[in-house]
């Protein structure tokens, strides 16, 4: 087995790089997945800049656009190209640490789901949980939200990977959601994917979400203990408040969350933070910005997400982004990077995984030739 790293990969960030954060959690176990596909970690990690026992820790902090990195390589190594959702697979709510043990002690199911909303960020901090009811119908999502972002299709499956398994966590291993929409591309072979959520996939979706029937929300959590629920949620409140990471960093986090559900407004947002939306206007003009400002920057990280990962058109992206039109998208796009979003995704598509351009199990050409052979995905 060659202990070389794919050749014309790019070079994994270091863990140092500056941005947001994410707990070590569930990339602690690339190491067992590696060897389930057939590849010796020992030998695959070193040369991507990680030494084996760095994943002995799942507490540690890692660089979120590093941790990224590390999946896009993991990914040109093996040819899997459902690697990210693998790992979800094998996630249970512990790998989300203190947020993790908050939720699993919640008296019921819909609580438990506002502590994941609340105090996700103890975990992840560059993406956040969404939770939505429409009527009957219930919304668990997640967005990525730093800028930045590699093997973004892996970073979307391997979070509602653990968002199934929260689910079936606290309300049984034979639940199922309703569907479940990604924003990627549909792979080749979609199995995996229906395999593990054993429910309708769907893909470019505009959102990573699960749909499940509101009435799951009541149903208590069997094996919750209220004593020590209120004792984490005391102390996960405490640690979020010293980890504060300012006024300005919150907006963003909630106008992020609100795209995604097609609704983002100053007034909104105001409310979500417990303020009047003038003093919204003032404390973000205190910080040398505006609403607007925020809402665009929210907007063109959305919409090249959805542009870059996806295969939907420009009137669905449109539409996912809350634009009534594709022609009122487009100029705002072309206002925000001097390009339209067609000349935008050309120039773009260079940037793919390999993992995008070739079947499950098949390695691009550089990779196949420094592993010798194809991987067992």
């Amino acid at each position: 087995m060659s202990n070389k790293p794919p050749t014309g990969t790019r070079p994994t960030p270091t863990l140092t790089s500056r941005g947001a954060t994410v707990r070590l959690g569930p990339l602690a176990k690339i190491p067992d997945l590696l060897r389930i596909l057939g590849y010796a970690p020992e030998s695959v990690l070193p040369g991507l800049g990680y030494e084996l026992g760095f994943f002995e820790d799942p507490e540690l902090p890692v660089s979120y656009v590093a941790a990224s990195a590390l999946l896009a390589r993991c990914v040109e190594w093996t040819g899997c190209e459902h690697f990210g959702l693998r790992l979800g697979e094998g996630a249970d709510p512990t790998a989300l640490g203190l947020a993790g043990f908050v939720l699993m002690n919640a008296p019921d199911v819909g609580t438990a789901l506002r502590d994941l909303v609340c105090f996700l960020d103890l975990h992840d901090r560059g993406g956040i949980a969404t939770l939505k009811t429409s009527g009957d119908t219930t919304l668990l999502g997640f967005l990525i939200v730093e800028p930045g972002v590699e093997a973004l299709e892996q970073v979307h499956d391997l979070s509602i990977a653990v968002a199934c398994n929260v689910m079936r966590s606290l309300c049984g291993p034979a639940w199922n959601p309703a569907k479940v929409l990604l924003p990627h591309r549909k792979p080749d072979d979609a199995r995996p994917w229906k395999a593990f959520f054993r429910s309708p996939v769907h893909f470019d979706a505009g959102q990573s979400a699960m749909a499940f029937p509101s009435s799951w929300l009541r149903k208590p959590v069997a094996a919750a203990n209220p004593a020590l629920h209120r004792l984490l949620e005391r102390q996960a409140a405490a640690l979020r408040s010293q980890a504060g990471s300012g006024f300005v960093a919150e907006v963003q986090r909630v106008a992020h969350g609100l795209i995604a559900h097609g609704a983002c407004s100053a007034t909104r947002v105001a409310a979500m933070l417990g303020l009047h939306e003038r003093a919204l206007n003032r404390r973000l003009q205190a910080a040398g910005t505006t609403f607007m400002k925020l809402r665009d920057a929210a907007l063109y990280d959305k919409s090249r997400q959805l542009l870059g990962f996806s295969g939907m058109n420009l009137a669905e992206v449109a539409e996912a982004l809350g634009y009534a039109d594709a022609t009122t998208f487009i100029r705002a796009f072309h206002r925000w990077s001097g390009q339209t979003p067609a000349q935008w995704r050309r120039e773009q598509s260079h940037w793919q995984t390999a993992a995008d351009r070739r079947k499950p199990g098949q390695p691009s050409g550089a990779t196949a030739l420094a592993l010798g052979r194809g991987p067992t995905c």
